[in-house]
């Protein structure tokens, strides 16, 4: 039989319970990283398994990677704090969120070269279940204006999916509850920031309860500035087997499906329907209206 993850995004993050457990990992205010550090249910003198493991990869271009596995008991979840707090992918059961990727390494970001194959470089990390895109800008290359520091418009290139999650987080900790049932939190916050410039921060915290088959993902997002700042975010999923194959439908409740492009619009028939994995396929993007 099957089994469910639930997952739940929430706009604003949740302060943690004032009794809870703290471990700061990275902090660039205090000097600090952790290259590995573990704390298990046995911490807890809990009788249900469960687990946080941070380590540090090695080799090839992941070398200094941090990643974060939670393990509930039941589900586990895989953060990468080095690339923006993304997700790289979720496991219960016989069910993964995730997808098999071209890019086998987590490619750490001194590694990624944004500009790449005019403005696709962020495609060279790109293997995660879940990627932030944006903060400042969010989708395919372009061109923008922009007031530079001497007070003239110009024009700058826009690269795909914004800068963010080819950022590390400048500080992230674990907060677990003590209370029962412990839910455990990743928290970490990603700067998004330069003179004359955007001065954004994202807070994200990624948790889930002990022997729990739901996780949850709560981002707050503030501008420092003092003018108005635009900003866009995709939370860019990516799903393969056993969600996601021949024959799968995607629902949605649209009052306007618009393709991205000409070549898009050849199949705004079928946009709900998937294929088996297809040689030389193009994408093809939609916008729904809700």
């Amino acid at each position: 039989g099957w089994s469910f993850i639930a997952l739940a995004f929430i706009v604003t993050t949740a302060m943690a319970q004032n009794n809870s457990f703290r471990q700061t990992l990275t902090s660039v205010e205090r000097n600090l990283h952790l290259d590995n550090w573990q704390i298990t249910n046995r911490d807890f003198n809990d009788t249900q398994q469960w687990a946080v493991n941070k380590y540090t990869l090695h080799g090839g271009k992941q070398e200094g990677v941090d990643v974060i596995v939670v393990n509930n008991g039941k589900l586990s979840f895989t953060v990468i704090p080095t690339r923006g707090m993304s997700v790289l992918k979720v496991t219960m059961g016989d069910i993964t969120l995730g997808w098999n990727s071209p890019v086998k390494e987590v490619v750490h970001p001194q590694f990624i070269n944004l500009q790449e194959r005019g403005g696709l470089g962020w495609l060279e990390g790109f293997n995660e279940w879940i990627v932030r895109c944006g903060v400042e800008w969010a989708g395919h290359p372009g061109k923008d204006k922009f007031i530079n520091n001497t007070g003239d418009e110009a024009e700058m290139d826009l690269t795909l999916h914004g800068k963010i999650g080819n950022i590390p987080a400048s500080e992230v900790e674990v907060v677990i509850d003590r209370q029962t049932p412990h839910r455990i939190r990743i928290r970490g916050r990603v700067d998004e920031r330069m003179f004359y410039g955007p001065k954004l921060e994202l807070w994200t915290e990624i948790s889930t309860e002990v022997g729990s088959n739901t996780f949850r993902i709560e981002d707050s997002l503030k501008n420092y500035s003092i003018y108005d700042q635009e900003f866009q975010i995709i939370y860019h999923a990516n799903y393969g087997p056993p969600l996601l194959g021949q024959g799968a439908h995607f629902v949605v409740a649209a009052k306007e499906v618009r393709p991205f492009n000409a070549h898009a619009a050849k199949s705004l028939n079928q946009f709900a329907e998937y294929a088996a994995p297809t040689k030389g396929f193009i994408e093809q993007v939609y916008g729904i209206l809700p």
